[in-house]
């Protein structure tokens, strides 16, 4: 968790504290943006995809 912590400290200027990001991921904080970037500095993507009906 460090490691993406630090990660995200310099690719998007997020704070570089750990328990701040672990205290989001518990309570559910975490804004769609912050999942973007968190996404991203994980290298997934997001996608969004229409579902399909039976």
């Amino acid at each position: 968790m460090t490691e993406i912590v630090e990660k995200l400290a310099d690719e998007y200027g997020w704070s570089e504290s750990v328990p701040n990001f672990s205290g989001k991921l518990q309570r559910g904080s975490l804004r769609y943006t912050e999942a973007v970037e968190l996404a991203d500095a994980l290298e997934y993507d997001i996608v969004w995809q229409k579902r399909k009906r039976n």
